[in-house]
């Protein structure tokens, strides 16, 4: 039960997130016989989506995956090849016992996988919701790409922070927004650094993929992992100088240019960034401490609190019609909520008006923050206009008889 601000509750649905991972897998079932259920293909200009979801999601999943394609390729022109015309495989399960089907249940802790010696990557909905699985996809294709693309000899933290610059990506219906910095990534980020969990950059950069892997028995310390490696790339892509204009982005892509052409990646890192790794760690610290979240994400996750929060008032025979109503009701109560994952805990704001309002702290109007009704949905849906070029739609769904939620990021015209 929800509980006012004195008594917060914990979203257990945060607390263990499945990982995901990037491996080869030497021998695999034939592909026919991967699903129970018939499986269906849409083939993309770049990919051929074999899956089982319904045929909204699934068109959505081929709309983005070809999107995130030409962001991959725009941002890394470089490394376009023959290969290019070659499309990947990806295979999307509503059930997770197919994708434990796919890997001989291998990798029972994970949400979703690039096996690069089938040139495939699959992923499942089921416990996840549909919001993790397209990050998870966004993530994986990244994988798929750059082992085709750029090198299967990527560095495990460069890889996998690469892989979540593009996972946060936000789709807008028509192109992905890259650099977002979601509150929670800045959470972790402090987290980790107070709680001594950050790994030295000079052991980071040397790390293997197997002792990348160990690590990853430990919820809290892969969480830290992931993080931190997200950080050190969001550095070298987005930190600027002086002048507004990046200031490591060209050697980042100079970095891999020479992992490209055969340079073991530790050499390769002194060869763009010099040999004084502490003396570049400190500079990765002070960017990390002027680091704040981006307006998307962060309206992003305001919305979702404000999901939590009418899930939470639907499980105690709740109802509104109106958002004004629902709002009078969460700030009378000073209702909070407390998300938990792995060590990592943090409430929502005391003053939960904050998520009725925009990130100038003005209150949003009747029309930029509203309930549209949907049938057969557990609740309506809410709709919110932050900026007049921006629409959230937060959507929700029965799943094994649980109330899930989705916010996508709709077009202009959707207005």
């Amino acid at each position: 039960m929800i509980q006012p601000a004195q008594s917060a509750k914990s979203v257990d649905r945060l607390s263990s997130p499945c990982l995901r991972v990037s491996v080869v897998i030497g021998t695999l079932l034939s592909l026919c016989c991967i699903s129970a259920a018939p499986l269906r293909s849409i083939e993309t200009a770049h990919y051929v989506l074999h899956t089982d979801v319904d045929a909204d999601f699934a068109k959505d999943l081929a709309i983005r995956l070809d999107a995130m394609y030409v962001e991959y390729s725009r941002r890394l022109v470089a490394f376009k090849s023959a290969k290019s015309s070659e499309a990947f495989n990806v295979y999307v399960f509503r059930e997770k016992k197919d994708y434990a089907r796919l890997t001989k249940d291998r990798f029972p802790n994970t949400g979703g996988i690039f096996i690069s010696n089938q040139n495939l990557l699959a992923a499942f909905v089921e416990g996840q919701g549909r919001d993790a699985t397209r990050r998870t996809l966004q993530h994986e294709a990244f994988h798929q790409f750059a082992f085709q693309m750029i090198s299967p000899n990527l560095p495990v933290w460069l890889s996998e922070g690469l892989s979540q610059v593009f996972e946060e990506g936000i789709f807008t219906g028509r192109e992905f927004v890259l650099g977002q910095v979601p509150p929670r990534r800045i959470r972790q980020l402090q987290s980790d650094r107070a709680d001594g969990r950050l790994i030295a950059f000079r052991r980071m950069l040397s790390m293997s993929d197997e002792a990348w892997s160990a690590n990853l028995n430990d919820r809290t310390s892969a969480a830290a992992q992931y993080n931190q490696a997200w950080a050190m790339v969001h550095f070298l892509v987005y930190d600027v100088n002086e002048s507004g204009q990046p200031r490591y982005r060209d050697r980042l892509l100079n970095l891999l240019t020479r992992i490209h052409n055969g340079r073991s990646p530790q050499q390769a890192f002194i060869d763009c960034f010099g040999e004084n790794i502490e003396g570049f760690e400190k500079r990765f610290y002070e960017f990390a401490d002027s680091l704040s979240p981006t307006h998307a994400a962060t309206y992003i996750e305001h919305q979702d609190v404000l999901a939590d929060l009418l899930v939470a008032m639907k499980k105690e025979g709740r109802e509104y019609r109106e958002v004004s109503d629902f709002r009078d009701q969460v700030e009378k109560g000073r209702y909070r909520i407390e998300y938990r994952k792995g060590q990592l805990v943090w409430s929502t704001e005391k003053n939960p008006s904050v998520y009725f309002k925009d990130l100038t702290g003005q209150s949003l109007a009747s029309d930029r923050l509203l309930f549209e009704p949907r049938r057969g949905a557990p609740c309506p849906d809410i709709v919110c206009r932050p900026t007049d070029d921006a629409q959230l739609r937060t959507i929700f769904t029965y799943d094994d008889g649980q109330i899930e939620h989705e916010t996508i990021v709709e077009p202009a015209e959707a207005r």
